[in-house]
């Protein structure tokens, strides 16, 4: 079975590799179709998360976020198989970094970085395009699929422009191990974390949420600067994606604090434009255990 999934992956990587992209929005139209109107994927889900994140829009205002996030999340799914072969000027053109400056000192002064993401906008473009913007070893933490082959073609494809891969298992080696080079350290914070004892519950879109807590015990542990990236939808198929530091390097902030603020920003960014973050992921499935 993996190695039929893995033979049907590459064919279609290969085979969008050859269209243009006016073909692979097609495709995206398409999906749509059967994603929404035939299969109704997870619409049960995608409408709950909605409706109990916006307590105040009205059922026709929840629909039609729902549509347009399936339409956003099906440009996703051709775009990220069309990325792993775009050449690296097309690529550079597509997805914008608006302002790598702000790594440049520390980049200068040897220091390492934290960099916090989440499941919106278009995150795979963006952990391919990352690495060419600056000059700093970024090390992208992943959560690995239980499909092995799979997830080392995939990886194999995410690496072809100077990203490296650890899975989130490893990363404290990963850090001991670059700690005498400057790296960036890239992950994507909003997964709802596994270890619900050790959560992070904040107040998130009008639910009691958990975030990892992974994140703000690096950045406690290393001192490393953090830095929340923003992606932008600027229309179908280019997006810009900036930066903004959420904590200076060596500052000690209070517990939570961190979480805290990256769940703001991440809020802020859903609230504009709701559409491009993945509604179709059970976000709120795990409840506090303890106070």
């Amino acid at each position: 079975m993996q190695n039929a999934t893995l033979f049907f992956v590459k064919f279609a990587v290969k085979l969008f590799a050859l269209l243009p992209f006016w073909m692979v929005f097609l495709i995206s139209d398409f999906l749509f179709f059967l994603l929404y109107r035939i299969f109704k994927y997870r619409k049960k889900i995608v409408l709950k998360n909605l409706s109990n994140s916006f307590p105040n829009k009205t059922p026709e205002e929840i629909n039609n976020c729902a549509i347009l996030f399936y339409r956003h999340f099906c440009d996703l799914l051709v775009e990220t198989i069309k990325g792993f072969s775009l050449p690296k000027k097309e690529l550079q053109k597509r997805f914008v970094n608006k302002n790598p400056e702000v790594f440049d000192t520390l980049f200068k002064n040897n220091k390492s970085a934290l960099l916090l993401g989440s499941h919106y906008g278009n995150w795979e473009w963006g952990s391919l395009s990352f690495p060419l913007a600056v000059q700093h070893k970024v090390i992208g933490i992943y959560k690995p699929l239980k499909n092995k082959k799979i997830d080392q073609y995939l990886n194999s494809l995410r690496k072809r422009w100077g990203m490296h891969l650890v899975s989130m298992a490893q990363t404290g080696r990963a850090i001991i191990k670059n700690k005498d080079q400057a790296c960036i350290f890239a992950l994507i914070a909003d997964q709802t974390p596994s270890d619900i004892q050790n959560a992070i519950w904040l107040n998130f879109l009008n639910q009691d949420t958990p975030f990892l807590h992974g994140p703000e015990k690096l950045a406690s542990q290393t001192g490393y600067a953090v830095f929340y990236y923003k992606i932008t939808k600027l229309k179908r198929g280019f997006y810009q994606m900036e930066f903004k530091e959420l904590k200076p390097e060596k500052n000690e902030y209070p517990k939570k604090t961190i979480t805290a603020l990256y769940a703001n920003e991440l809020e802020k960014d859903i609230k504009n434009h709701p559409e491009y973050w993945l509604w179709s992921h059970r976000r709120w499935k795990r409840k506090r255990i303890n106070d």
